[in-house]
């Protein structure tokens, strides 16, 4: 814990200072840091030891059908273990935590300005469902990358480029599929404001209550898609996901409704990332359900990237802007701080390791 958040820090101050044009080489130097960082960690992530046991396990079979139907991992990530097999595992998430920051280097450098940068990176680390997370889940982390490059063309309205990019990083985690519909928002021109509040607080209440039909209709999708051995995950939470209240439920609700309110006054591209935002606020009610609604939630929240930064550009008032900051920044670092105490997480990413630490490279 006391690792990650030092290099946290670091890489926030580094991104600050790269508002100067000077020290424009201060915010490639914090993703250069990162990307040591989360590239050479070892046993750091609840699923760690179960990718690289697989990792051993899917090379050790001489010759693979990457077509059987009862196979759970998907073709793409398997056909990437057998590509590193001469390298190892490391070698394997090294390349990985490359192209991941790259791309989210790309995305931050192309629409988020240089004053807001230290923003975006400190979202991105203290934001327990971003880094820490991604760092654990790293099919789907390769996934929603690999999505995100199709955001300028699903701006430009070429929907068969954007959709055949979500389709292939279904190849790596096959719940991108469930993702396809967003090709089309391009055409949707909509400028939210106020009306959009209204709508977007409706919808959301009216998920909350409907939530038990919702999800009848969720199961029956991913069977009609191919996706029924996801099926699990509605299971899975039905037992945890209990309906949040309190101060961080009205937070949640609060940004919603700046996300939908400020999209206004983006240009068009911008506005475009600040409806994935709110499609993710929208995920809030279902993800009570079960963790499979959590998860394609989280292809939308990555562009939380940009879309934080940009709502407090665009809050004219100074000290509401100052206010809002230190919110986000103070329920951010508390959900990083019990993030490492959970029962779930805290005793797999609490110890940072390095690959150095191993005897032998995997």
């Amino acid at each position: 814990m006391f690792e990650t958040a030092v290099i946290g820090f670091v890489c926030v101050l580094l991104a600050y200072l790269a508002r100067y044009r000077q020290l424009s080489w201060a915010f490639p130097l914090s993703m250069i840091i990162l990307f040591v960082f989360l590239g050479i960690r070892y046993e750091w992530g609840n699923d760690y030891q179960q990718y690289i046991s697989k990792f051993a396990i899917y090379n050790s079979i001489e010759q693979f059908n990457y077509f059987d139907p009862k196979e759970r991992w998907e073709i793409g990530w398997i056909f990437l273990y057998r590509l590193f097999k001469p390298l190892g595992f490391f070698s394997l998430v090294i390349a990985l935590t490359a192209f991941e920051l790259g791309v989210y280097y790309w995305f931050i450098k192309r629409y988020v300005p240089r004053e807001w940068y230290w923003f975006a990176v400190f979202v991105f680390i203290f934001t327990p469902d971003l880094m820490l997370i991604e760092a654990s889940m790293m099919r789907q982390t390769l996934a929603m990358c690999i999505v995100l490059l199709s955001v300028p063309f699903i701006f430009k309205k070429r929907f068969i480029i954007a959709a055949l990019i979500i389709l292939f990083a279904s190849l790596f985690h096959s719940s991108a599929k469930i993702i396809l519909p967003i090709v089309f928002l391009g055409y949707v021109n909509w400028r939210l404001g106020m009306r959009g509040v209204i709508v977007g607080v409706a919808l959301f209440v009216l998920l909350l209550v409907a939530k038990a039909i919702v999800s009848s209709i969720i199961e029956d999708t991913l069977s009609t898609i191919g996706l029924s051995k996801y099926t699990y995950y509605l299971e899975e939470g039905k037992d945890e996901s209990e309906l949040a209240t309190g101060l961080g439920f009205i937070y949640k609700v609060f940004l919603m409704c700046l996300i939908l309110y400020y999209e206004k006054k983006q240009d068009r591209e911008r506005g475009l990332l600040f409806k994935l935002t709110a499609l993710f606020f929208l995920f809030a009610p279902l993800g009570f359900i079960s963790q499979i609604i959590v998860r394609v939630g989280l292809y939308f929240q990555v562009s939380m990237l940009v879309t934080y930064p940009l709502l407090m550009r665009s809050i004219d008032n100074r000290l509401a802007r100052a206010l809002i900051i230190l919110m986000v920044m103070t329920f951010s670092l508390y959900d990083f701080y019990t993030f490492f105490f959970s029962e779930t997480w805290g005793a797999y990413f609490f110890e940072y390791h390095t690959i150095f630490e191993s005897f032998v490279w995997k």
